[in-house]
C-alpha cells in the first residue's frame, strides 16, 4: 500500500513538472533535409522550365531523376512536323494494372507472374522484365491526322500492376484553334510546353498573338475586350479551348522572357484525348 502511494506521488510531482515545461523548454527535435527533385536530369523537360516550382506535381508525375537508363526524347523517332501540326513532347510515367492498356497504344499488360510482366503487344505475347522497354508507334486510338510515339522502360513490377516512365510524343495535324471556356474531360495527358513567339505572329496551338513590348510589359492580343492584356516575367498566362475540333486544349503558361521583337512562354498543356 505504501508503494502504491509513493508512486502516485511521484507521478503528480513528473506531471506538475512537465506542465511547468514551455514548447521553448523542450529539445527541438532535427530538421530532415529537404531536396527537391532536379529536373534537369529528366527526360522531356525543358530547361526553360526546370527552374519552375512545382512542375513535376502539376504534371502529375513522380520524381525519376534516379532511374537510371530512361529513353530521352532522342531516342523518340525523329518525326517531321508537318505544315500546320503542332508536335506535343515531353516525360512519362504510367501505372498499368492487370488488363490494362497503356492509352494511344496497342500494349495491354495481361498477367504478373513473380518477377515477370506479360503484355500483349500488337495482339502478341510478349513477356517483360525490369528495365525492359514498352515502345509504340502509331496514330492515337480514335483521332485520325496524328501520330503518336511512346519509349518507356519498366522500373518497377508489384503484385498487380507495373511501373514504367520515359518520353512521348503526339503530333496533331491541321491545327485550328477556337476558343472554348469548358476545360478537358475524359482522359487527359499533359505536356511540357515552350514557345517563341515574334510579333505579329499566333502562340502555337491558340488564338493569343504578340503584340510587342509597352510601358506595363509584353502585351497579347486576341484576349476578350476587357481582359488586361499586358504580362511581365513570370506572369501566368491562360487559354482554354479547341486545337481542333475532337481535341480540347488547356493551356497553363508564364511569360519566360519578352522584348520588343518576341516573347518565349512556357508551363503545361492538357489535352483531352479518347481512350
Amino acid at each position: 500500500m505504501k508503494r502504491t502511494k509513493l508512486s502516485l506521488i511521484l507521478l503528480v510531482i513528473f506531471t506538475i513538472f512537465l506542465a511547468s515545461c514551455s514548447r521553448e523548454d523542450l529539445p527541438a527535435l532535427p530538421k530532415l533535409p529537404v531536396t527537391a527533385p532536379d529536373l534537369s536530369k529528366l527526360p522531356g523537360i525543358p530547361k526553360a522550365l526546370s527552374e519552375i516550382p512545382g512542375m513535376l506535381e502539376d504534371l502529375g508525375l513522380p520524381d525519376l531523376s534516379q532511374i537510371a537508363n530512361l529513353p530521352k526524347l532522342e531516342d523518340l523517332p525523329g518525326l517531321q512536323t508537318p505544315p500546320g501540326a503542332q508536335a506535343f513532347n515531353g516525360p512519362m510515367d504510367r501505372s498499368i494494372k492487370i488488363g490494362e492498356r497503356v492509352p494511344g497504344t496497342d500494349i495491354v499488360l495481361t498477367a504478373i507472374n513473380g518477377d515477370s510482366a506479360d503484355f500483349q503487344i500488337a495482339g502478341l505475347h510478349s513477356p517483360r522484365a525490369l528495365g525492359d522497354s514498352l515502345d509504340f508507334d502509331g496514330p492515337w486510338p480514335g483521332l485520325s491526322g496524328t501520330t503518336y510515339s511512346l519509349r518507356l522502360r519498366i522500373y518497377r513490377i508489384g503484385s498487380d500492376n507495373v511501373r514504367a516512365a520515359g518520353v512521348n510524343r503526339l503530333i496533331v495535324n491541321n491545327v485550328q484553334p477556337t476558343v472554348d471556356t469548358s476545360s478537358p474531360t475524359g482522359f487527359t495527358i499533359k505536356f511540357p510546353f515552350t514557345a517563341s513567339v515574334a510579333v505579329g505572329e499566333n502562340l502555337a496551338g491558340t488564338t493569343y498573338g504578340y503584340v510587342g513590348t509597352g510601358d506595363r510589359g509584353g502585351q497579347l492580343s486576341g484576349l476578350p475586350g476587357n481582359d488586361y492584356p499586358y504580362r511581365k516575367t513570370g506572369d501566368s498566362i491562360a487559354w482554354t479551348g479547341h486545337i481542333r475540333q475532337d481535341i480540347t486544349a488547356s493551356y497553363n503558361l508564364r511569360m519566360l522572357l519578352y522584348d520588343a521583337d518576341r516573347a518565349q512562354v512556357g508551363g503545361i498543356v492538357t489535352l483531352a484525348l479518347p481512350n
